[in-house]
Order: structure tokens, then C-alpha cells, then sequence
């Protein structure tokens, strides 16, 4: 019998912080925010009714600010049965950050999810995929006990300082494996935007190369107003179909993937 095979399906709802969080310049310019506006009134519910087809439960990353502003997005995600984690508040670059706004912008992202959710989380992802010197430390001083960060290993690890395990469980993720570098434009000049089939098969060949890799999982991160274009949201359709021919293969919420380690 082929062994469980961890496959996390996840999504960071960025709405328009996606936009404003590295230049907050970008408040003032309506259309460019509307891609994050596209995410909510278009992408949300077609997004989800895929994943009910497949029986995938996720793990949306939420910054605080989303929450703030479409609260009931928020709610419909947790009625589908979706698990909620944080991706900081205002999806503010932790390299921009000092100190005081660093560990400012992790309470409030987890303040703003717990008032709509009434669930304080506990997984987080940066906003930036990086951290400072001064992480590790807020995120257990605030009670994270999973990260969704590093790109460093093949499978969820346990975080370590002086060689002793800490209560933080890594959750690898690749640059490879979001939509992100296939998809993401926003009227920038050198970027290209890449047919839906150039990113299935990126993924689709990462996948039988994991499958096949001894206690390997599968990691895919997902961006609802890059991946939730009808043509994109069909191919995605059409990847989960693909991983669930897999023996051995398991839908997981970050929150279990990080249980099955030690």
C-alpha cells in the first residue's frame, strides 16, 4: 500500500493589500487596486466550489487589513470548512519593518482574524516569504506554532535553536510552486504573462517528483486573484483531478500537515 502522500492545497487572500503592502502609494490608484477587489467579487465562490468538487479542505493566509474590509469573505471561507491562518496585517514586507512594526503587524493580523473568526490563529505566513533576526522569537512569544516560510526542505520539519526542537513546525514552500511567477502582471514592464498550461505542467512534473520522493509532500500556494480566472480556475480544476489519481494522496489543512510531524 503506498504511504500517505501530505498534499496541502493553500491560498493567500491578499485582496488589495497584495498591492498596497509594498507601496502604500498604491492606494491611490483604483484600477490597479481592483485586482485585489477581483479576488472577492469574482474569484472567491468559484474557487471554493472547486475545492467542495474535490473534497479539499484548505488553509487561506488572511491579512488583517481583508479581514477588516470583507469580513464575510472571511466567514464564507470558514462556513465551507476551510481553516483560517494569518498573513500579517497590512501584508507589510518584514525586510521594510523595524522592530516595534514588525511584532505590530503580527498582533494585529492575528487581532483582526480572531474578531471575525473568534479563532485566534496560530499558522502564519510572511507577507514576504522572509524573515528578520527578531522572528522566531515573535512568533513564539505570540503563539505560532506553524510556518509557512522557508524553501529550505522537501517536507514539514520541526524548527530548532541550539539543537533542541521548538513548539514551530516549518511548512517548506517553493517559488515554483505558486501562481505567482506564471500569473502575477500588474501592468509591470518585463513581466510576462504565462498561459495556465505552462504553470500545470511546472507543477504536475514537481508533483510526480515528490510523489516519488520518500517522505516528500506536495505544497501549493495559491493566489485567489491570480488563479481565480475562469481559464486558470479550469486548469486548476484539472490539476486537483490529477493529484487525486494518485494512490495514497491526502488533502491536508496546514494545521494537519504540520501534525504528522514528530
Amino acid at each position: 500500500m503506498k504511504p500517505i502522500f501530505p498534499t496541502v492545497i493553500a491560498f493567500d487572500l491578499d485582496a488589495e493589500t497584495l498591492w498596497t503592502g509594498r507601496n502604500p502609494d498604491n492606494a491611490a490608484r483604483p484600477v490597479l487596486l481592483s485586482h485585489g477587489a477581483f479576488e472577492i467579487r469574482e474569484a472567491l465562490s468559484p474557487i471554493l466550489a472547486v475545492l467542495a468538487a474535490h473534497g479539499v479542505s484548505s488553509t487561506f493566509f488572511v491579512p488583517g487589513a481583508t479581514a477588516d474590509r470583507y469580513p464575510d469573505a472571511v466567514r464564507a471561507i470558514v462556513d465551507a470548512g476551510h481553516e483560517i491562518a494569518s498573513h500579517g496585517h497590512g501584508h507589510r514586507p518584514i525586510p521594510d519593518l523595524d522592530a516595534r512594526q514588525e511584532e505590530d503587524e503580527l498582533v494585529r493580523g492575528l487581532d483582526s482574524l480572531e474578531a471575525v473568526t473568534g479563532k485566534r490563529p496560530t499558522i502564519w505566513r510572511s507577507p514576504s516569504w522572509e524573515w528578520s533576526d527578531r522572528t522566531l522569537d515573535l512568533l513564539l512569544k505570540h503563539g505560532i506554532t506553524v510556518s509557512a516560510n522557508f524553501h529550505d526542505r522537501l517536507r514539514p520539519y520541526r524548527h530548532e535553536r541550539d539543537g533542541k526542537p521548538l513548539p514551530l513546525v516549518e511548512l517548506p514552500v517553493q517559488w515554483h510552486l505558486t501562481d505567482n511567477p506564471y500569473f502575477f502582471y500588474g501592468g509591470q514592464v518585463g513581466r510576462v504573462v504565462r498561459p495556465a498550461s505552462v504553470a500545470r505542467e511546472v507543477w504536475e512534473e514537481e508533483f510526480s517528483g515528490l510523489y516519488e520522493r520518500p517522505g516528500a509532500y506536495y505544497h501549493l500556494c495559491l493566489h485567489p486573484q491570480l488563479i481565480g480566472h475562469p481559464g486558470r480556475l479550469k486548469m486548476l480544476d484539472a490539476h486537483l483531478g490529477f493529484v487525486k489519481g494518485h494512490d495514497g494522496v491526502r488533502f491536508m489543512t496546514a494545521s494537519e500537515a504540520a501534525a504528522t510531524v514528530e
